[in-house]
């Protein structure tokens, strides 16, 4: 900014430049300098003050979405990796169980109803 104000002010017309007000750049540094002080002396703005809660409400918001999509991540490469393991590892053949000797079980139990 203050490299286009020089340019401007290189360009200017001699007749023009004394209506401006800036007769030299040391005039301008001092304007500049008086502008800073005033910023630098001026109250802060009370909205700054809540600043600081809303950019820490929104620090907590994204660290919680990103945990959660670490998670659901995680829980979709353990069920992947499950299910490759599970198809990989090869099945023994299924045997019936050898029937066991059951004390009093009814005659009319569905297991004895249906021939097992």
């Amino acid at each position: 900014m203050v490299f286009v104000v020089i340019s401007a002010w290189r360009m200017m017309p001699a007749g023009l430049k004394p209506l401006c007000g800036v007769k030299v750049m040391s005039d301008l540094d001092q304007l500049l300098g008086q502008v800073a002080a005033q910023m630098r002396n001026a109250p802060a703005d009370p909205r700054l003050a809540r600043l600081e809660d809303a950019v820490m409400a929104g620090v907590v918001s994204r660290r919680e979405r990103a945990v959660a999509r670490r998670s659901l991540a995680l829980a979709g490469i353990v069920a992947v990796g499950i299910g490759w393991i599970g198809s990989v590892v090869p099945g023994s053949p299924a045997q019936a169980a050898s029937r066991p000797a059951i004390i009093g079980m009814s005659d009319y139990a569905p297991s004895r109803l249906l021939g097992q």
